[in-house]
């Protein structure tokens, strides 16, 4: 399962209803990114015009040539991000890398703790 092709008013839609589509920003400084809400924008600049970003998402949905859907690690935000930046990016999705590293690091000690402690 990989990219699925739809229309804009396909993705808005939940049941009957159309949800308005918002819009991301790229290229802003970090302390604007810092302080504005997660999903909304990144510092990644804008590398690409609008017909480039089309373009690259034809290609890569033609060819299939994207990989593997994964919540995690290639997901839609990983997709539009490398369509306008050519960088695979998903802020979203690296916190939640940060915060398993941190778990596995929290964990590695806990064992070498408890091995030392008995």
């Amino acid at each position: 399962m990989g990219v699925d092709k739809t229309s804009l008013d396909c993705f808005r839609r939940e049941g009957k209803k159309l949800h308005p589509l918002p819009s991301y920003a790229y290229g802003r400084p970090p302390l604007e990114y810092w302080l504005t809400r997660w999903g909304t924008c990144t510092t990644l600049p804008v590398t690409k015009s609008p017909q480039e970003v089309v373009n690259k998402a034809h290609e890569l949905h033609k060819g299939d040539c994207f990989g593997e859907y994964d919540l995690i690690n290639n997901n839609c935000e990983h997709f539009a991000s490398f369509c306008q930046t050519g960088v695979r990016a998903s802020a979203q999705t690296a916190l939640v890398s940060a915060c398993k590293g941190k778990i596995k690091k929290a964990k590695e000690w806990l064992a070498i703790y408890i091995a030392i402690d008995l």
